[in-house]
């Protein structure tokens, strides 16, 4: 009797015990041990200020659907949210069979400190707190590293022409810095030559660039040598510098002997008189307007037949940038030659360069003939005066 009752009390607590919520069943294989949540990344290391996120999955291999509670044990003073699609999310409904994705968002204090690891532990707990699971998860932040520096570079750092020319180079500046600041530009030059700054494609000359981190602006560099500037090879250094940063980048120049001459009076008037009876004689001034030497200057006159045109000296040997020479040039007209005004163009060349001058010289009459002129006025005076006398007797 004793053993009977004593069958039937341990029958009725095992019965009870079935019918308890979180009995034996609460945590069998089918539920606890086959709902995983795991993410690929589990410990990461960051820079201070960036973005810091976990890609958690919730992994239900279970025949039941599963309502599952998240949350996270963080350290002091850091946030943490779960967030999918836009919205913060507090539970999780799992599909039997399915994964579900969520992403734990963390932001850090700002006195946090650097590279020391900072540990969480998210987990997911059904309504009864039946079913849990534990993911362990670790930070490491370190300082961020401040970028410097600037950069100038160019595609094109040499360039050759005449002495007359700009020269224009276009330069690339960045600011390798993680901060805006104003970047300040110059150049050292040879004396006597200019050099100025523009953004490119706008007129306005500049000193300064303003950029943000990271950022590059085009400029043009404008070298302009001075006028007699001889040939050769010239360096220009251009600089540019904020804070403490500084760089250099150096460009060169080529300058290419170009020929170039004038010839002009003395007087610089374009007019004279002669007669035909007489040389009239005319000073020259060759000048060297180009880049390089002269050499084996020509002289040379377009005139009027029968009119006669002598240089003195005939020729130039040689003639340097700059530098000027005088010539006399002595005309004569034809004795045949009418009064009036006549054309002569006078020339110089040495090479490819030359100059040419138009002077109008006006034709007078030739003394002798003024003087018989003036005979045969007196010969018909006394003519007239003769014979004037002589009638006026009768």
């Amino acid at each position: 009797m004793k053993r009977t009752a004593f069958f039937l009390i341990c029958l009725g607590a095992f019965l009870i015990l079935l019918m308890t919520p979180g009995g034996v069943n609460a945590d069998t294989p089918d539920s606890a041990q086959n709902v995983f949540l795991t993410t690929p990344y589990p410990s990461v290391i960051a820079t201070k200020g960036d973005s810091l996120s976990f890609s958690l999955t919730l992994d239900n291999r279970t025949d039941t659907w599963h309502e599952l509670a998240l949350a996270v044990q963080a350290p002091q003073g850091w946030e943490a949210r779960f967030k999918s699609g836009g919205y913060t999310v507090e539970e999780v409904m799992v599909e039997p069979g399915k994964t579900q994705s969520v992403t734990l968002q963390l932001t850090a204090p700002e006195s946090v400190e650097s590279n020391k690891p900072y540990r969480f532990t998210v987990s997911a707990t059904d309504s009864a707190n039946n079913i849990f699971k534990n993911l362990q998860l670790s930070v490491t932040l370190r300082d961020r590293e401040t970028k410097s520096g600037i950069q100038l570079d160019t595609q094109y750092p040499n360039l050759r022409g005449s002495g007359d020319n700009t020269f224009s180079f276009k330069l690339n500046l960045t600011n390798q810095s993680d901060q805006d600041r104003t970047i300040n530009v110059d150049a050292a030059a040879p004396e006597g030559w200019e050099v100025s700054f523009k953004p490119t494609y706008e007129s306005k000359q500049v000193q300064s660039f303003a950029l943000k981190a990271n950022a590059s602006q085009s400029i043009d560099v404008d070298v302009t040598p001075p006028r007699l500037v001889e040939v050769g090879e010239y360096h220009i250094v251009v600089r540019a510098s904020a804070d403490n940063d500084q760089t250099e980048f150096p460009l060169s120049i080529t300058i290419q002997g170009k020929p170039g001459l004038s010839l002009t009076t003395a007087s610089g008037n374009l007019a004279t008189r002669a007669s035909s009876d007489a040389e009239t004689k005319e000073s020259l001034i060759i000048t060297n307007t180009g880049s390089a030497p002269l050499e084996n200057v020509q002289l040379a006159a377009q005139k009027p037949d029968g009119w006669d045109a002598t240089f003195t000296p005939e020729k130039i040997d040689q003639l340097a940038v700059g530098q000027t020479a005088e010539v006399t040039v002595a005309l004569k007209p034809s004795t045949r030659a009418l009064a009036g005004d006549y054309l002569v163009t006078l020339s110089a060349s040495s090479g490819n360069a030359s100059d040419r001058k138009d002077l109008r010289v006006t034709v007078e009459t030739p003394t002798t003939w003024g003087w018989a002129a003036v005979g045969a006025i007196a010969l018909i005076v006394i003519g007239v005066g003769v014979v004037f006398v002589r009638y006026s007797r009768r």
